[in-house]
């Protein structure tokens, strides 16, 4: 699972047993699409304003895509609102495209399908809903293979990562 492209990283995490039910699990996948893709294209404008000058067209285009990103999170946390609760401890997590890891005293048994729920954005009180199934747990860690998702969801999730991954070569190196 951790093999290639991977991350590690702080977040609020939590996970529960649920069963496999269609409708609600292809709402979580198309909210984590739209959060994840709003959150690569406000946060990938601002690595590209650091990089320097370029041509102003496609800088045009960028912002409006910003813009577009903002207003489609702010209509999904404006959804959301009426949701209660505090978000999840925050843990270190071992992010990668098929699958996560992270410290658990008591990890799911091998085999549970399960819904892993983790908040990308500290500024954001939303969380992604990813379907996943248990892996065998390693010491007191947790391992989950995501189950399922769909193509604009992967993809999504994989620029997530590889942004994340991008971000922390940068810390290292500067």
């Amino acid at each position: 699972m951790t093999d290639g492209l991977s991350c590690e990283c702080h977040m609020p995490l939590a996970w529960y047993t649920a069963p496999p039910e269609p409708g609600a699990r292809h709402n979580q996948m198309r909210e984590a699409a739209l959060l994840l893709t709003a959150l690569n294209q406000m946060e990938g404008m601002h690595e590209h304003e650091a990089n320097g000058p370029e041509s102003r067209a496609p800088r045009e285009n960028r912002r409006l895509d910003r813009i577009e990103a903002k207003l489609d999170l702010t209509l999904h946390l404006l959804a959301r609102s009426l949701e209660t609760g505090a978000a999840p401890p925050s843990r270190r997590v071992r992010l990668a495209p098929g699958g996560a890891q992270w410290q658990d005293p008591e990890p799911p048994t091998e085999g549970t399908k399960l819904i892993l729920e983790l908040y990308p954005a500290e500024a954001l009180p939303l969380s992604l809903k990813l379907p996943a199934t248990a892996l065998a747990a390693q010491s007191d860690n947790a391992r989950v293979e995501f189950d399922g998702l769909t193509e604009a969801l992967d993809e999504a999730l994989y620029q997530f990562i590889f942004r994340l991954h991008r971000q922390a070569i940068r810390a290292r190196t500067a």
